[in-house]
């Protein structure tokens, strides 16, 4: 038995012993082609590699810069806008790091590229001059007020002027760097692949010494050594996986017979384990074991995890009693919740409705007059307005920020404040400036002091806020928009005024849509801005459409897209020629046909009228 085992012992060694003399020629031939190669890497990698990027990043730089010169000429804007500071950032800081990023890695370089390089800090300095000079000219927004300076700004920007010729220069000099920076990439790389090739050359002829040797030393050792390894290796593959060997695995009279007599004990170990193991699973906790051995620590792990087992199984029946009945009460907490939610949500419902007018109310001040109302949530951040002034007849649709119970919100805060300035005013532009001031007054307010609103409110609101001396106040960016009519039936004629909402006049079958102001209420300070009216003579039977946006930005349709503004033309062209009373359930057929499965996206309101 000895000398068999010293038999597989000098067979293995000689088997590695052909391979470590192969691997040593191999060593001796690439030995000086690895050195070679190596050290033309590192220098690919630390000079020409970086270089090149640093060039790049330098270009990208500049061709940013020159986009953000041009636009601080043609564009007047303040000091601190997005643009003018990062053209700062470029000229301050950028150049100035490219140019000594370049300085690090010249020492690498030809001494033509060095040259090439100084005349680039040179051309580059002249450069940063002239976009100071041009940032001098124009440094705020009252700056381009003065004619002459933005006159000589844009002087320097014309065709063929100092801006395009300083440009045109660095960008040669930096196609220049990079051409011969790629150069010697291209010659280094190409001396890479030479070595490479020999050491290829070089490695085939030694892999063919190897295949010739370790094919013969193959079929030896294979009749001797691999055959009961691999079925060792298969029994052992079967029990990693948790199969246990159909067959015992072969003895044979070497150190392999030696493991393979150990594995067969364990297979058959395991197989009892496995009995033992179902039946606990089973539930029974009486089943007998005996461990291999007094040193068989998993056998006695097992006795301990059976015992455990019929614990944990006594203590788990009591936990599921406990967890059921917490589960119930939960369950039951939740409802009372849901509920209490829902009465909420329905009470806001009947306050929203009480500010709405009925059909009876509407036909009072129009009679032809409809409304298409669909709210996305149960209440809705959108309303229609009627009302009688002396000869004027006044109608609106609004569009208030956000929808459900936060657009809610925001529609009764609206809906009171029209009905206090049309006390006062009645011309459609007087009342939506007076509108603006007074739901800024209203709303501008120490929010937590005063109003408690929560701050998730205030989000879905999408109203900004302002600190001033520390306290938070409601601003307004786009708090409402909204379109407002006035008729007065003996002249026949028609005032608007629209924030950010159309008006939209069907006659004879043709539209024409009158244009709104691009500001909502609540997105500036009373006096900075006023909104415009429109006079327009009306006919008998022209059809007036008042509408937000929710209809047209509502998805659906074959593809999923937009309904979009021509489509809704259209649609209102078709639905003129209808009685005013059936355009209500026109609107809602092609609505509900347009959506399909999609999901409403936001409130929808549409307000007709007719002429008489």
């Amino acid at each position: 038995m000895k000398k068999l085992r010293w038999n597989i012992a000098w067979r293995m060694g000689l088997g590695f012993g052909v391979f470590i003399l192969a691997v040593a020629v191999l060593f001796v031939f690439t030995r000086l082609t690895l050195t070679q190669s190596s050290e033309l890497a590192e220098e690919v990698d630390s000079a020409l590699v970086p270089s090149l990027e640093a060039l790049e990043d330098m270009d990208q730089t500049l061709a940013s810069s020159l986009v953000y010169i041009n636009n601080w000429i043609e564009e007047q804007s303040r000091a601190d806008v997005d643009k003018k500071v990062l053209l700062r950032k470029l000229v301050n800081t950028s150049f100035p790091n490219h140019l000594q990023g370049l300085d690090e890695l010249e020492l690498a370089w030809t001494p033509r590229a060095r040259a090439h390089l100084d005349t680039l800090r040179l051309e580059t300095d002249a450069l940063l001059v002239l976009y100071s000079e041009i940032m001098r000219l124009l440094p705020d927004w009252k700056s381009y007020q003065n004619y002459e300076a933005k006159f000589k700004a844009k002087e320097y920007a014309e065709s063929g002027a100092q801006l395009e010729v300083f440009s045109s220069r660095v960008q040669n000099r930096l196609a220049a760097l990079t051409a011969g920076q790629n150069a010697a990439l291209r010659d280094r790389t190409a001396r890479m692949e030479e070595l490479g090739a020999e050491l290829t050359m070089y490695a085939g002829r030694v892999a063919w010494i190897v295949v010739i040797l370790g094919i013969a030393l193959g079929i030896i050792v294979t009749r001797s050594i691999v055959q009961p390894v691999k079925e060792l290796k298969r029994a052992l593959l079967h029990m990693g996986r948790g199969v246990l060997p159909s067959r015992d695995v072969r003895v044979t009279p070497d150190e392999i017979g030696d493991m393979a007599t150990a594995v067969n004990r364990l297979a058959e170990g395991l197989a009892r384990t496995q009995k033992f193991s179902q039946e606990v699973g089973g539930g029974d906790f009486e089943t007998p074991y005996e461990p291999l051995s007094d040193e068989d620590t998993l056998g006695k792990s097992l006795l301990q995890m059976r015992s455990s087992l019929a614990e944990n199984e006594r203590e788990l029946e009591g936990k599921v009693v406990a967890r059921t009945e917490e589960l119930a009460q939960q369950k039951a907490r939740a409802e009372e919740i849901l509920g209490d939610l829902q009465d909420s949500i329905s009470y806001a419902l009947r306050i929203q409705q009480a500010i709405l007018p009925s059909e009876q109310e509407r036909r009072e001040v129009i009679f032809d007059s409809a409304v298409f109302y669909q709210p996305r949530d149960v209440v809705s951040g959108d309303f229609y307005w009627f009302k009688s002034v002396g000869s004027r007849r006044m109608f609106a649709a609004i569009d208030c920020t956000g929808h459900g119970v936060p657009g809610a919100f925001l529609s009764l805060v609206g809906h009171n404040a029209l009905d206090r300035v049309t006390k006062v005013y009645t011309e459609p532009h007087k009342v939506l400036d007076k509108l603006n001031e007074h739901v800024l007054m209203l709303l501008r307010k120490d929010v937590r002091a005063e109003a408690s609103i929560p701050t998730d409110v205030l989000r879905d609101l999408a109203l900004a806020t302002e600190t001033r001396a520390g306290v938070d106040y409601v601003g307004g960016q786009d708090g409402m928009d909204l379109a407002m009519v006035a008729i007065n039936w003996e002249l026949m004629k028609v005032e608007y005024a629209g924030a950010n909402n159309p008006l939209y006049l069907v006659r004879e079958g043709g539209l024409i849509e009158f244009k709104a102001d691009k500001y909502a209420i609540c997105s500036f300070e009373p006096g900075t801005k006023n909104y415009q009216v429109q006079t327009i003579d009306i006919q008998s039977g022209d059809t007036l459409f008042l509408a937000t946006d929710g209809f047209v930005d509502q998805f659906g349709g074959p593809r999923g897209k937009k309904f979009m503004r021509r489509r809704f033309r259209e649609l209102l062209v078709e639905t003129s020629s209808l009685p005013v009373q059936e355009h209500e359930a026109h609107l809602k057929a092609r609505f509900q046909d347009w959506r399909g499965d999609e999901e409403q996206v936001d409130d929808v309101l549409v307000v007709s009228i007719r002429v008489p």
